[in-house]
């Protein structure tokens, strides 16, 4: 892994560590006006360096992550906590020198199919899991093993106890339909809310050599998540088929899924455009964590949630493209990872 990215250039480096890989992603903004460089130069360094990885991803150089993130995956199942993670494995807190960040954490950001959510390792989204753990819960006989029960839901014996623990009381309004609708896309870095560093957890168990076959393993990733990774959106790993998206509803038959904008002039020079917290949450962000999307025009957008506000690093290649000026009301909605917009009449 370190020399992959101790083959990148200066730039491709820096988005590497500050962006793709961080704990806590920055702005491209921010990280052009660090490294004195021009937002749109960063952003094709970014391109690059994605390129590189997945070109990385599809060769036999490598193999054994690819064959390591099959057999974690399987291990840890559908939920498990950060510290079972860490533990899996010897490897996972050495930190990757080019990186400055462990091994664990460059794993989790090319998972196609979980992010950490809560100090948990989850796939899909943890609300929705924790709603149907409740049913699950609720509806099972008095005598029914809970182990087992938690077994249906892809949660392994080992993880079982803790999560059962730490499931949250139900809400007043359980989130049954949005659990229920097909799972989406995951944003690009989902850091946990909790920063545990503890070395604990049972280590996965070991496989012979040659036990893996890379290839079938990147393609089970890759189909895990419909052929897409997290970190390289809007490109198709190895054996995925490319088909069009289907089209998405308009602002009126479906005005939730989009989010309007009075365009400023500050947008039209490349200023960032504010979003509201319950857009970016629907998006399944939290502060302090980026989502990186591909625009009309194949552009590169970045919606980044520092602090308190979540926003647009900048949406001037979309209005652009629309020929949106001062007053005009524009609507965007993401869709996994493509960026939709449209101008109001």
């Amino acid at each position: 892994v370190d020399n992959l990215f101790r083959g990148l250039n200066k730039l491709e480096l820096a988005v590497a560590v500050h962006r793709l890989f961080a704990e806590d992603p920055v702005s491209l903004r921010t990280l052009a006006h660090k490294m004195l460089v021009e937002r749109d130069v960063l952003s094709q360094a970014q391109r690059t360096a994605e390129e590189r990885v997945l070109t990385w991803l599809r060769s036999s150089e490598s193999a054994p992550i690819t064959g390591h993130m099959f057999r974690l995956t399987e291990w840890l199942g559908a939920a498990a906590t950060e510290e079972q993670l860490i533990g899996a494995d010897p490897a996972h807190p050495v930190i990757v020198p080019s990186l400055h960040t462990p091994l664990w954490r460059v794993l989790v950001t090319l998972m196609p199919d979980r992010r950490l959510q809560d100090g948990w390792l989850v796939v899909g989204d943890i609300h929705g899991l924790q709603a149907r753990t409740r049913r699950l819960l609720a509806s099972a006989r008095p005598d029914a093993d809970v182990v087992e029960l938690m077994g249906e839901l892809g949660i392994r014996a080992h993880s079982a106890k803790a999560w059962l623990e730490a499931l949250p009381p139900e809400p007043v309004h359980d989130p049954v339909v949005a659990s229920e609708a097909p799972p989406q896309p995951l944003p690009r870095r989902t850091p946990g809310a909790n920063g545990h560093h503890h070395r604990g957890g049972q280590p996965i168990p070991a496989a012979s050599a040659g036990s893996i076959d890379p290839s079938a393993a990147l393609a089970t990733l890759s189909a895990l998540s419909n052929g897409r990774s997290p970190v390289l959106q809007g490109h198709h790993l190895a054996g995925a088929p490319a088909t069009p998206p289907p089209p998405l509803p308009s602002p009126s038959s479906d005005p939730r899924r989009w989010q309007r904008i009075e365009v400023k002039p500050e947008h039209l020079r490349g200023g960032p455009v504010p979003v509201p917290q319950n857009y970016a949450a629907q998006l399944g962000m939290r502060p302090g964590t980026l989502l990186s999307v591909t625009g009309p025009g194949d552009n590169a957008i970045v919606l980044v949630w520092q602090g308190q506000q979540p926003v647009f690093d900048s949406l001037q290649p979309v209005l652009m493209r629309l020929n949106a000026r001062p007053g005009d009301q524009v609507y965007v909605t993401v869709d996994g990872y493509r960026l939709e917009a449209q101008l109001t009449g």
